[in-house]
């Protein structure tokens, strides 16, 4: 089936790119320290926030609009435009600021890295057209040939310049390894259109707003902890953050098939059903990968790190639940992107940055970094309750949720037992978790037949 082929290709690929990253962990660690590992962080958190400024939400809106456009591929050119556009306005500026804005945050990290990394966020916003056509397409193998030539060249070019450039060395070499990517997808780049789309725009500015507070709920709290807590406190979070992360990419290349699709069913009865069974099949994806961080995690960290970075394992579990929730979040308000104003992703989203500030603000300088997960955790589900009402105000699905509350039942029992190291009991519930997760889809959904549908 071209559906599972697809499917697979992105996973192997996705994960082996993310394993080269991490098979690199106990060596950059030991060569940078908790201290400058933070400040590495402190710059990765930040290529978070400025994608997003550069971006504007176009690849959502590509994905949302390609379909229904008459003329798909001016769509793109139209989008590589706004992005290049923007880019150029901020990267300037950010540029021109550098030494001034380098100063301001926590650390601070090194001014080459910290230029090294606007360059760098740059190409990558301009990569991101040409590899949304090849996901639209379909084009796995292309997508994903590129990606680990990337992480190959990065990886090696780490290898080379950690020991005597540290933290400066790290940001060289991701700026070498996007010019290559630039140069490799050449056959895919649109030509562009030098026009600005109203639709896309303003459905992506809403989606950028909407991300920007999104970002402060998860990513801007590392900024958080280093500013109230110390860089050196930021690592071991830093850490257990990455290897979550990094287990949820066995998702990842469900998601890259399936976002660009989930549009195109919602024409009639019988493609909603297929769009609700799917949506909730992704969901208890995301508890079985949280269930396996949640069992290995520990033991893994504890062997795999230096003895100074391992409270990233106690730290590990928790956060494995708060990225669950956030995944199922993404998966679950497909009715909130239906509309292309987008306003209800972003009244979501401001009270869960709300929430977050008002976490950061008072809780997190007088206690720890587990009470500000446990608050995490509690705004993500808040979220998630709002954002499926919301979803299913603007486009009602009959969702299988009984299935879907005894997985959540069930994780977080397994997250109970591996407080308690009760390890009988966390074998018994995974096994118990798999089996509710497969059989009713196996005997009531049907989801192969469902799959086979949606090949072109």
């Amino acid at each position: 089936m071209k559906t599972f082929k697809v499917v697979a290709i992105y996973g192997i690929g996705l994960v082996f790119c993310k394993l080269i990253g991490l098979a690199l962990q106990p060596y950059v660690t030991s060569q940078l320290g908790l201290e400058n590992y933070g400040k590495l962080d402190v710059l990765l958190v930040l290529t978070t926030l400025l994608s997003l400024l550069i971006t504007l939400g176009v690849i959502d809106g590509v994905y949302r609009f390609y379909h229904d456009d008459s003329q798909p591929e001016r769509l793109l050119g139209q989008a590589l435009w706004q992005v290049s556009l923007c880019g150029l306005i901020l990267t300037s500026l950010l540029l021109f600021l550098s030494p001034l804005l380098q100063t301001l945050l926590p650390g601070p990290p090194p001014l080459f890295a910290f230029n090294c990394f606007i360059y760098t966020i740059f190409l990558n916003a301009l990569n991101a057209i040409p590899l949304a056509k090849l996901r639209i397409d379909d084009n796995a193998t292309r997508f994903i040939t590129v990606q680990v030539i990337i992480a190959l060249v990065q990886a090696g070019l780490i290898l080379s310049l950690v020991r005597t450039w540290g933290v400066n060395g790290i940001a060289f070499a991701g700026l070498l390894a996007q010019l290559i990517g630039s140069v490799l997808l050449y056959q895919q780049w649109p030509k562009p259109s030098l026009s600005l789309n109203v639709t896309l725009l303003k459905y992506g500015v809403i989606l950028t707003i909407s991300g920007l507070l999104g970002f402060i709920s998860l990513g801007a709290e590392r900024w958080a902890i280093a500013h109230y807590l110390g860089v050196d406190a930021v690592s071991p979070y830093a850490i257990a953050m990455q290897w979550g992360v990094a287990a949820s990419l066995f998702i990842e290349p469900f998601s890259l098939w399936w976002f660009p699709k989930r549009f195109s069913l919602v024409n009639s009865e019988e493609q909603k059903q297929q769009l609700a069974n799917i949506t909730i099949l992704a969901c208890q994806l995301c508890i079985l990968v949280a269930a396996a961080i949640i069992l290995c995690g520990p033991s893994f960290l504890r062997f795999w790190l230096e003895p100074a970075f391992h409270y990233s394992s106690i730290l590990i579990p928790f956060i494995a639940l708060w990225l669950m929730l956030k995944g199922c979040c993404t998966f679950l308000n497909v009715g909130c992107y239906y509309h292309e104003h987008g306003k209800g992703i972003l009244m979501i989203n401001s009270l869960s940055t709300l929430l977050s500030l008002l976490v950061f603000i008072f809780i997190l300088p007088m206690f720890d970094i587990l009470v500000l997960i446990y608050c995490g955790i509690s705004i993500q589900a808040l979220r998630l309750v709002i954002f499926y009402l919301y979803s299913q105000y603007h486009l009602p699905l009959s969702y299988p949720l009984p299935s879907l509350f005894l997985s959540f039942a069930l994780i977080c029992l397994l997250c109970f037992c591996q407080q308690y190291q009760l390890t009988f009991l966390l074998m018994i519930l995974t096994a118990l978790l798999c089996f509710q997760v497969y059989w009713p889809w196996r005997h009531y959904c049907h989801y192969r037949d469902v799959l086979r549908g949606l090949q072109p």
